[in-house]
């Protein structure tokens, strides 16, 4: 049996490093804190560091064109708030070589996920609408429940009008505009009072959009699929919001540290063939629109320092993993160990990263689209594979009731053809990626999935 002689030299943990008597690496100035492995920065050089690697991110390939509208996702927590600041700062007089798009932010109110009642969310909502409003964007206050009744055709890029609640907080007719629009586009004067939200989630409440949601969540056998199904109706309400106003452009705020948490998970949740997608610093599965993400560079850390030192305050929402532990789903467990090991192995986000940049498939101009998450499909694979030997190996592992084809005697004998109010596996298998399959698995009735979904359904199955 082979073993590894002695003087092999394997990965140590690097010892701390205290930052007492440390000089920063550009000005020679005291050092205020440490980041990546040795590097050692003063308060204005740090942040300097922060801005241009910003900037040039943005400013990779000409993505964002002069004058485009960009629609920016905040979410209230570290990252969308630092994500903000410096687009703001990159709107200053003073600043050399100004940002020339116009941004447009947007918050999504997911109070109904976590069972919160209207008192919470009103407080939550609030003070979200106080932040926004502060900056001087136009912005919009969404709620999620908004996702299940969105029409299938306004998703295959048929932008229609769409109502939402904007910033003055009364419902507002929004059509799609021939090019970018100016900050005026949108009033930026007032927030939002408590009977304008109140009314707002009342009208959810009596359309059963909420309960709709909440059904569709419980029916989710996992804490895993609840979070990936959340993640896909928070990008198709995103998606959504930014054709009626016009965007082409989405800016996220995942960072390096979720970057390299969703590489791993994604692996192990079936996704690799979409992971340059889902991770990359672009995402243009959707066509029209792009999924942008600026801070791809930026670990965790350095998002919280930035803040710190700019005083910017975040605002706690609570999510579905608050106060679960850390083996309640795939992504918590990954999450868990990709810190912990970058706490011992300071490279460890950056060279999963790096890594997972390499990482692709063939591309195929003539595949055809998940039904669900917008990605090419990965299912059409030659019959000697591993999905097809998943899919016989599943099929052997379930129990299927016999079934007789012959008529009950009840009725006009369609009983058998009139099924198409009624969804199953089957029906919608062939529609999903690998990955969606697995999620869509493990909920138990898909006919609480959202309406546009259903609608792409029933029209495959008349063909």
């Amino acid at each position: 049996m082979c073993e590894a002689p002695d003087e092999t030299q394997f990965m140590t943990k690097k010892p701390s490093i205290i930052t007492t008597e440390r000089k920063c690496m550009k000005c020679e100035e005291n050092a205020v804190l440490i980041i990546r492995i040795d590097d050692a920065f003063c308060r204005n050089c740090f942040v300097h560091y922060m801005t241009h690697k910003f900037r040039s991110a943005i400013g990779k390939g000409r993505l964002i064109l002069y004058d485009e509208k960009v629609l920016l996702a905040y979410s209230g927590g570290h990252s969308s708030c630092a994500m903000l600041h410096l687009v703001q700062q990159g709107f200053l007089e003073h600043v050399h070589k100004k940002l020339r798009f116009f941004p447009h932010l947007v918050h999504i109110d997911e109070g109904a996920v976590t069972n919160q009642d209207m008192e919470e969310r009103l407080c939550a909502q609030k003070d979200i609408t106080s932040k926004l409003q502060s900056t001087g964007i136009p912005y919009d206050v969404v709620y999620l429940e908004r996702v299940m009744s969105l029409d299938h055709e306004q998703l295959a890029k048929k932008p229609a009008d769409l109502t939402i609640e904007n910033c003055s907080g009364t419902k507002k007719e929004v059509t799609k505009t021939s090019g970018p629009v100016s900050d005026d586009s949108s009033t930026t004067e007032g927030c939002p009072c408590d009977r304008d939200l109140t009314n707002g989630m009342e009208s959810l409440d009596i359309n059963g959009l909420a309960g709709s949601l909440k059904k569709l969540l419980e029916s989710a056998k996992t804490l895993t699929t609840k979070e990936d199904l959340l993640l896909q109706l928070r990008h198709q309400l995103l998606i959504e919001v930014a054709r009626q106003r016009g965007c082409t452009k989405i800016m996220l705020a995942d960072s390096g540290t979720l970057v390299s948490i969703r590489i791993l998970a994604n692996i192990a949740q079936g996704r690799g063939a979409a992971l340059p997608l889902d991770t990359g610093f672009v995402d243009g599965r959707h066509g029209d629109i792009n999924f942008v993400r600026p801070l791809k560079e930026f670990t965790k850390k350095e998002i919280v320092l930035y803040n710190k030192f700019h005083d910017v305050k975040s605002t706690f929402i609570p999510s579905l993993t608050t106060k679960v532990g850390s083996g309640a789903s795939i992504n918590l467990l990954t999450e868990e160990f990709v810190n912990a090991l970058q706490e011992g192995f300071p490279s460890t986000i950056s060279t999963i990263c790096r890594t997972g940049e390499k990482l692709g498939t063939e591309g195929n101009s003539s595949q055809n689209k998940c039904l669900i998450c917008k990605a090419p499909l990965d299912t059409s694979v030659p019959q000697a594979s591993a999905l097809n030997a998943t899919n016989f190996s599943l099929s052997l592992s379930s129990k299927q009731p016999s079934s007789d084809d012959q008529c009950c005697g009840e009725g006009d004998g369609g009983c058998h053809g009139n099924t198409v109010n009624k969804i199953d596996m089957k029906d919608i298998e062939g529609l999903l990626c690998y990955g969606c399959r697995v999620t869509i698995r493990d909920v138990t009735d898909l006919n609480l999935l959202p309406s546009q979904i259903k609608a792409e359904v029933e029209k495959t199955i008349r063909r």
